[in-house]
């Protein structure tokens, strides 16, 4: 096995960005004029929960008829994105939000060698590409070996169909891929898709367990450097 495509996921790997997913939700209560909203531990209790799970759970709190929840579904999916998506640009333009620590750097070792990175994410593509042009630029996403989204895919994580498809558009073998993720779920999909994967945890995710996982630590300079040299060591 060589490393040959290095994935990452972006929500809680590249940005703490779970808790603008919480409060995105909680801006869309009030646009409903619904007199709830969700601490860090009903969001936390409810991350298991992928995909339309959460909008389901809203909807059942609406006196609406089942025959209007797709197109319920449809609206609330994509304001909850623009509400998430206007609170974080708003965070990186004025600091109080920024990438982890050790991301840039390792990012930049890595387009800047002959290995390929590539973002495997359950977040909707479009909105996928504006968190990331806005953390990282324009030329970074340019330089992308390609973006799965979680509109790509019928299945979420920890199904590994999102990683699978990264590694099948760029021509890799799933063996010789390795995946950067925070989360239990995520990690689960990486190995079941026979890939490698380095857990960094996420704020939303200090408690998971991460037995299984290639590599396991607090970030990517804790509680030592992780660079290119020492992604390529995990396949030696």
């Amino acid at each position: 096995m060589t490393l040959e495509l290095v994935i990452s996921d972006l929500d809680g790997t590249i940005l703490e960005t779970e808790d603008y997913h919480r409060l995105a939700y909680n801006h869309l209560f009030k646009e409903l004029s619904l007199e709830v909203s969700w601490s860090k531990q009903d969001y936390i209790n409810r991350l298991n929960v992928m995909g339309g799970g959460k909008l389901r759970e809203v909807f059942s709190w609406l006196n609406k008829q089942e025959n209007q929840y797709e197109k319920f579904r449809y609206e609330a999916y994509e304001k909850k994105t623009q509400l998430y998506l206007d609170l974080i640009t708003k965070d990186l333009r004025n600091g109080s939000l920024e990438l982890r620590t050790g991301v840039a750097r390792l990012f930049e070792e890595i387009q800047s060698s002959c290995i390929p990175l590539a973002i495997g994410t359950a977040c909707e593509k479009k909105a996928a590409f504006t968190v990331l042009e806005a953390a990282l630029g324009p030329d970074f996403c340019s330089n992308l070996a390609t973006l799965c989204g979680g509109d790509d895919v019928l299945k979420k994580k920890p199904d590994p169909a999102i990683y699978l498809l990264v590694a099948q558009r760029c021509q890799v073998d799933p063996s010789n891929c390795l995946v950067l993720e925070d989360t239990r779920h995520g990690m689960e999909a990486a190995l079941a898709a026979g890939m490698k994967c380095i857990v960094t945890p996420s704020e939303y995710a200090k408690e998971h367990d991460f037995n299984g996982a290639t590599l396991h630590a607090i970030d990517l300079e804790t509680p030592c450097r992780i660079g290119l040299k020492e992604l390529l060591c995990l396949f030696t």
